[in-house]
């Protein structure tokens, strides 16, 4: 937090012809402290535009509706809009046009803070950052200013990408030059000081460009053509049309966009954008995606589009074609710098991020779009091998599976049934890491990657350098993830399970999250199960209760319920009445398969960990698995079990050693999807139409989860989740490369 005065010295200084202070005398004084809220909101509207202070601009109340093309329905109390773009009548907020969001709180108390410190933009302000979200997500800004009125008292807030930097709070009735002064001058000062980004133009729909934008709508194309069909869809007057310049080496190229396939959620962060892109300059291939965000600056981060120029060079196959890129110059987050020179002694957790973009050839779907599960393994298997070639050629780890950075591109049609096919593409490195700088520190820590599809090692060890292991455990859980919302299966409550695996997490103290219970048993135990340990089975088609039950009770392995108890009261089937096997999925059996892998090696590490701690008569030091007497003086100690006391059966060392090296490099996995995929009785195992409507509860919200858990439910995803959708979501809540 900074003291008004200083705040207004770091971003918005004086400007010549300023007004007096005494030019704000009595300015609010018709604008009570209580009242009706709508009331206040008018009245402080009035007060202001009456004042004449913002020049070519005017604020709005725009608390009675929320806008209807914004996905969460948000609205703010009032903003400052230029005039010519205030919102109609109707009191909807304009999150495309407006310059400041000004929020009246009838409590004050949680922000009623002396301290001199900056403020994590997510921690502690309720809805405040919701708006700058709102904003961030409508326009092309680096940043945005809100005014909080806590009844008689207001405070003044920056956000950017980094965090957010407020003033101290003043009363200002008592002092109206201060809150006076600073409309003024914001409305006043230059676009990029209110936080425009001068290398994004609007364009109007009815402009040349926007109408040549338009016109692909009527345009005859091959009806194939699913480029300009994304194209066009984006083509919504709700949301406004821009022209982006992105850097392409001693010059810029520009491209034309409308509304984003993809959206990241929240403020702090990445704030990736993606769009469908228009390149007029290229009438062979006009269409191109645009990746719009702010990477976070380190001394040894490399940019995204470097590194693919690098994989390109080598020839990697499935990943993306670099067009251009480059930072946007001038453009970076300071709310680290201004929090880092008031605690020049302490280690600040805001990270400086810099405006980027990256232009590629290629425009992909949604993994989530995948037509049936033959079609998801094989996806993953082009994927998995640009993984492998990423590292064998160029050197270079991924380190970011996760769903949404492997992306769908249409290559033609089955040439017997017709069905189409497609080719997988793994985008996204920006998180990608040389092999060669392995023995160096983590150049972020706690950012290797999405928080969901981490493997469980990366999770509980997370300076611990990512190896081909974790990687194609990430592949494992974007498997599972597709499977368990889109394939048939005997799970009864998906958005439990989705919680309970994907998004919850245990704290490990004070400072780190580590994987949920259920993702580190379903691993260490190798199967997978309901939190309550009820096992879950992928099926070829969607069964009855009983048929479930029967499939369930005969798990291989896992005899948890006996099949009386899992059967409707009264039931005549048994589990000789259908053969299970007939039953599984043959993503069940990959599922199953791997799952054996990852055991393996959970099993080892589990032993190694529970060596490690020292007892009355065994010394510190690793246990040497290979001799059984340690083994066996270890178990009898770590169990606290008296010396002449039999221990558990020893694990097979060598056993467990053996099969946990087929996920020690890329060729076990690849050999057992493709078997599978390929083989010459895959017409056999799979089937055409297995793909299920999404079984996600709509209404889903690992932030909120007990408010659906008990619902299973159909689901349509966000509708800004067409094409490319990015991965950065935070840990509570899945980009094109």
């Amino acid at each position: 937090m900074l003291s008004y005065g200083k705040f207004m010295a770091e971003f918005l200084p004086p400007v010549e012809g300023e007004p007096n202070d005494n030019t704000y005398d009595h300015m609010f004084d018709a604008v009570p402290a209580n009242g009706k809220e709508q009331d206040i909101h008018q009245l402080f509207v009035e007060a202001v535009n009456n004042a004449g202070v913002l020049g070519d601009f005017s604020l709005a109340a725009t608390d009675a509706l929320p806008n209807r093309t914004y996905p969460k329905r948000r609205k703010t109390d009032v903003g400052m809009y230029r005039k010519g773009t205030v919102p109609p009548t109707g009191r909807r907020t304009g999150w495309a046009a407006i310059e400041l969001t000004v929020v009246f709180k009838a409590h004050y108390d949680q922000y009623d803070s002396t301290e001199d410190e900056s403020v994590d933009c997510e921690d502690d302000l309720g809805q405040i950052p919701s708006y700058a979200s709102s904003v961030f997500s409508r326009q092309h800004v680096t940043h945005h200013f809100v005014v909080i009125i806590l009844g008689d008292c207001a405070w003044i807030a920056r956000i950017d990408h980094a965090g957010l930097v407020s003033s101290s709070k003043f009363n200002y009735k008592q002092e109206p030059a201060k809150l006076g002064q600073f409309l003024w001058r914001l409305a006043h000062a230059s676009p990029e000081t209110r936080g425009r980004d001068p290398t994004a133009v609007y364009v109007s729909p009815t402009s040349p460009e926007g109408l040549e934008m338009l016109a692909w709508e009527t345009k005859t194309l091959p009806a194939d053509d699913y480029t300009r069909q994304l194209f066009v869809k984006t083509l919504d007057r709700g949301w406004a049309w821009w022209k982006l310049k992105v850097r392409d080496g001693d010059g810029y190229k520009e491209f034309l966009v409308a509304k984003p396939t993809f959206i990241a959620p929240g403020v702090v962060g990445r704030a990736t954008r993606g769009y469908v892109a228009y390149d007029k300059s290229n009438k062979d291939r006009p269409f191109v995606y645009v990746k719009d965000c702010w990477r976070v600056v380190h001394e040894r981060s490399e940019l995204e589009g470097d590194i693919l120029a690098v994989l390109n060079q080598h020839e990697v196959s499935n990943v993306p074609t670099v067009l251009c890129h480059g930072d946007v110059e001038g453009q970076r987050t300071v709310s680290q710098d201004v929090w880092a020179s008031l605690h020049p002694t302490k280690e600040c957790r805001m990270k400086a991020h810099q405006h980027y973009r990256l232009v590629v050839n290629e425009v992909g779907l949604s993994l989530k779009m995948f037509p049936n599960g033959r079609e998801l393994v094989s996806v993953l298997i082009d994927c998995i091998e640009a993984h492998e070639e990423a590292y064998t050629k160029a050197n270079i780890m991924h380190r970011d599976i996760s769903v949404g950075n492997i992306l769908l591109i249409p290559c033609g049609e089955h040439p017997v049934d017709k069905q189409p096919l497609y080719k997988g593409l793994l985008t996204d490195w920006e998180l990608s890491k040389r092999t060669e700088y392995n023995d160096l520190e983590a150049r972020h820590p706690d950012r290797n990657g999405t928080w969901q599809f981490l493997s469980v090692n990366a999770l509980r060890h997370p300076k611990a350098q990512i190896e081909i292991a974790d990687e194609l455990e990430s592949f494992f859980h974007v498997l599972l993830y597709c499977a368990i919302r889109f394939l048939p299966h005997t799970c009864d409550n998906v958005s439990r399970f989705m919680y309970d695996f994907f998004d919850r997490g245990e704290t490990v103290g004070r400072s780190w999250y580590t994987c949920s219970i259920l993702k580190w048993s379903v691993l260490y135990r190798g199967c997978i199960e309901s939190a309550s340990g009820v096992p879950i089975v992928f099926l070829t088609r969607t069964r009855t209760k009983e048929e479930i039950a029967a499939a369930v009770a005969e798990v291989e392995g896992t005899p948890y319920l006996p099949l009386q108890e899992l059967l409707p009261e009264g039931s005549t089937v048994s589990a000789k009445t259908i053969n299970p096997e007939d039953q599984r999925h043959p993503i069940d059996e990959i599922l199953r398969t791997l799952l054996g892998w990852f055991k393996a090696r959970y099993k080892l590490v589990r032993l190694a960990e529970m060596a490690r701690p020292s007892t009355s008569d065994f010394s510190l030091g690793d246990v040497d698995l290979d001799d059984p007497r340690s083994l066996a003086k270890w178990q009898r100690n770590v169990n606290g079990l008296p010396q002449n006391t039999a221990s558990r059966p020893l694990p097979d060392i060598a056993k467990l050693r053996e099969t946990a090296q087929n996920i020690v490099t890329h060729t076990p996995i690849l050999s057992l999807l493709t078997a599978t995929v390929h083989g010459v009785n895959w017409k056999k195992k799979w089937m055409r139409d297995d793909k299920q409507p999404d079984q996600l509860d709509p209404d889903f919200d690992p932030g909120d989860p007990e408010k659906c858990l008990g619902k299973r439910t159909t689901r349509d995803d966000d509708v800004l989740e067409e094409s490319q959708p990015d991965s950065k979501r935070a840990r509570s809540v899945g980009s094109q490369g």
